[in-house]
């Protein structure tokens, strides 16, 4: 596992939330159930409101929803933020309608907007690589990682409600490391 078990991570609506959720529910996460484009922001709050690494795990559709965050995190310049964008290219969790990400240079437009480190990858090393690259160092970091559309079978929906979510997530937050 890359992040550690230290680290907040904020999963985008969606397919994201769902297979974080079915592989490995933790209190460290929060999954942002019928809230696209707002990972990136959330992460933004929370990262500026913790000393733990915050990982942000966004999709490409939802980013193109929100935009100017980019610029925003630039401006703020968390130190502990990671932005990761998993662009499949569609809108998966609502039946893979395409999106607009392949004319997008989402890195070039995250490092025009202020991150200090900007990764493009497209298989789980170039990831693994791109990642290791952000440890140790101040952020905000930019991965732009190009997966492939679908998801896993037997897609499980987080159990717990998104109030609950948000409660032990913030008692995650409010504990010592």
């Amino acid at each position: 596992a890359l992040v550690d078990r230290d680290a907040a991570v904020i999963a985008t609506t969606g397919k994201t939330g769902r297979e974080l959720f079915t592989l490995d529910d933790r209190a460290q996460q929060f999954y942002l159930v019928g809230a696209m484009g707002a990972a990136s922001g959330v992460g933004l709050g929370t990262a500026l409101n913790t000393d733990r690494q915050v990982v942000v795990l966004d999709g490409d559709g939802a980013a193109l929803m929100k935009l100017g965050t980019f610029a925003t995190i630039g401006a703020q310049q968390p130190a502990n933020l990671v932005h990761v964008l998993l662009d499949n290219g569609v809108h998966d969790s609502t039946g893979g309608q395409a999106t607009v990400s392949a004319s997008v240079d989402f890195a070039g437009l995250a490092q025009a907007a202020g991150y200090r480190t900007v990764g493009r990858c497209d298989s789980v090393s170039g990831f693994s690589k791109a990642f290791a690259q952000c440890s140790g160092k101040p952020g905000p970091h930019f991965i732009h990682v190009r997966i492939e559309k679908g998801s896993m079978a037997n897609l499980g929906r987080p159990s717990a409600h998104p109030s609950e979510v948000a409660k032990r997530f913030q008692s995650f937050l409010d504990a010592p490391k």
